[in-house]
């Protein structure tokens, strides 16, 4: 998969289109929001059997996209997300 891909499928996964409603976000900011109220729900929630922490997941979301950026730091024009 490619960094183009991985951006389209976020993009068609979250909405993105300027409307935040119960099946689209609006901004990555909504979604990163919402993201630190999952991970505090499920943090030490009883019937989740793994902690989740979200500056961990956060610092390993870095990680990976470091890792996955790394071969290609230039964006072409012709990989413009459409």
């Amino acid at each position: 998969m490619t960094n183009k891909d991985r951006a389209n499928k976020i993009k068609k996964l979250l909405g993105l289109q300027g409307e935040d409603n119960d099946s689209a976000y609006y901004r990555i900011a909504d979604v990163i929001c919402d993201l630190q109220h999952y991970c505090d729900y499920y943090k030490k929630h009883p019937d989740y059997e793994d902690d989740i922490d979200f500056d961990n997941e956060l610092e390993t979301g870095r990680f990976y996209y470091l890792q996955e950026e790394a071969p290609s730091t230039k964006r072409h024009e012709k990989d413009t997300i459409k």
